[in-house]
């Protein structure tokens, strides 16, 4: 088996304590153990997942209303909204309301929630988890090596 050692007791975190039997010829099996997960690696892969992610929304985004304007289906909705409720005209525009800029501003400002959000709950589940870890074990994975 490996076992993870902590962070601070040597320059190795992996060390051999038990190597499984062979499944079949050439095959080689190890089970490790996860026992500690570097806090600030996990909000620094975090936070670039997210901002990745929210970049890629936000482009999403722009595609979709740029397809919705182009198809007609934004003047569409204004003019069912204007003969169902009669509105529209002077009072309620909804082409102004999902106007680029501000679906964008709208889709930013969710960009910005999320990559805090996910960031911070990264950094607290990898202590939460550190902490559990500690006395539970960690998380163990029989890894094959096929020769």
């Amino acid at each position: 088996m490996w076992k993870m050692s902590s962070p601070k007791s040597s320059k190795s975190r992996f060390q051999i304590t038990q190597s499984m039997p062979t499944a079949k010829a050439g095959t080689k099996r190890s089970r490790l153990r996860v026992s500690y997960i570097n806090p600030m690696s996990v909000i620094k892969t975090t936070f670039i997942l997210s901002l990745a992610f929210g970049l890629a929304s936000i482009v999403a985004l722009i595609m979709l209303w740029s397809v919705a304007k182009f198809s007609g289906t934004i003047d569409a909705a204004t003019g069912l909204l204007t003969d169902i409720f009669g509105i529209g005209g002077a009072g309620f525009n909804i082409v102004s309301l999902l106007s680029l800029p501000r679906i964008i501003f709208i889709g930013s400002v969710f960009t910005v929630f999320q990559v805090v959000t996910w960031t911070l709950l990264a950094g607290i589940f990898s202590v939460i988890y550190n902490m559990f870890a500690e006395y539970v074990g960690g998380w163990e994975i029989t890894l094959t090596d096929d020769l």
